[in-house]
């Protein structure tokens, strides 16, 4: 049975105050729970505070903790939450590198970035 799009719960990581309205905004009107982070640090400590996302939109290039340096903290500590790397530098590269299961470029399309979260959610097309 595919999943409701309330019943998913995004962690969006960006450092760029305007690409995380951007996207909690787009995001929320899909009916998605949105919460954010502006850094890797930050995203594991939403992560440890029991937040258990169901997916996670992550940029690459940010201050305290980086996305690749999040993203391999995250699977040190066993956790498997679906990954979209969301980055204006080389996203699918680094996405194979890494292993995510997705990558959206910037500037991106909101619909792409829509779709592969419903993907990752098992949500029919709307």
């Amino acid at each position: 049975m595919a999943a409701e799009m309330s019943d998913v719960k995004v962690l969006v990581v960006d450092d760029d105050a305007a690409v995380l309205r951007l996207v909690r905004a787009t995001l929320r009107d899909e009916g998605f729970e949105v919460l954010t982070a502006t850094n890797g640090a930050e995203a594991l400590e939403r992560i440890d505070d029991d937040t258990s996302p169901d997916a996670i939109v992550l940029d690459l290039e940010m201050p305290v903790m980086d996305g690749a340096t999040f993203y391999q903290a995250m699977r040190q500590r066993g956790i498997q939450t679906p990954v979209i790397i969301l980055s204006a530098h080389g996203a699918h590269r680094v996405r194979r590198l890494l292993g995510a299961n997705a990558a959206v470029d910037k500037p991106f399309d909101a619909q792409v970035l829509v779709d592969q979260l419903k993907e990752l959610a098992g949500a029919p097309d709307r």
